[in-house]
């Protein structure tokens, strides 16, 4: 997939974008603005609050209580999302969730950054070794995983090529051919 629409970014501002498909496309067919990743989480963090802030003022006299499944502690409905209370008895109080939800981006972060080192590492060792092949398989994953960082791109992994779905079955295995055997 080639962004032309990105060749007036420099590459250590395009890390910054939050590069999903929807808002590629959308700001491919629309010319909608494409947001930064603090933008992003920003705006998230004032929707969780707002959302907080109107659970939290909406009780209609309910003065039922919900045990949270991480903090253990019994906490009125209000402090619960929706899709949380259908859990029953895994639901999680909004605190929770959202510390869950810092730990895993701080998890993600720290795991990227272990893996770079990781086979930059392997790299130097295979340049000690001098064995060209697996540290061509090293560069491969290091320039995968930096393209990664740099576009928020994933890498795709291809199929096998013309044929994987031929010649399945042997002879005659096809759809409407029939049996072969007489």
């Amino acid at each position: 997939m080639k962004f032309p629409h990105f060749k007036k970014f420099p590459p250590q501002t395009l890390r910054t974008f939050s590069l999903n498909v929807q808002a590629l496309e959308r700001h491919r067919t629309t010319g909608a603005v494409l947001k930064c990743k603090t933008c992003t989480s920003t705006q998230e963090e004032k929707e969780r609050v707002a959302a907080a802030a109107k659970a939290g003022t909406n009780t209609n006299g309910n003065d039922e209580t919900f045990k949270c499944a991480s903090c253990k502690e019994s906490l009125p409905l209000a402090r619960f999302n929706r899709n949380q209370l259908s859990k029953k008895d895994k639901a999680r109080c909004r605190k929770c969730v959202e510390n869950a939800v810092q730990e895993e981006e701080r998890n993600r972060k720290s795991s990227k950054h272990d893996k770079l080192e990781e086979i930059k590492t392997k790299i130097k060792e295979m340049d000690s070794k001098g064995n060209v092949q697996e540290r061509l398989k090293y560069e491969s994953q290091l320039s995968a995983l930096e393209a990664e960082h740099v576009t928020g791109l994933k890498p795709i992994v291809m199929g096998a090529g013309r044929g994987s779905w031929r010649n399945r079955g042997g002879r005659g295995g096809g759809r409407g051919r029939g049996s072969s055997k007489k």
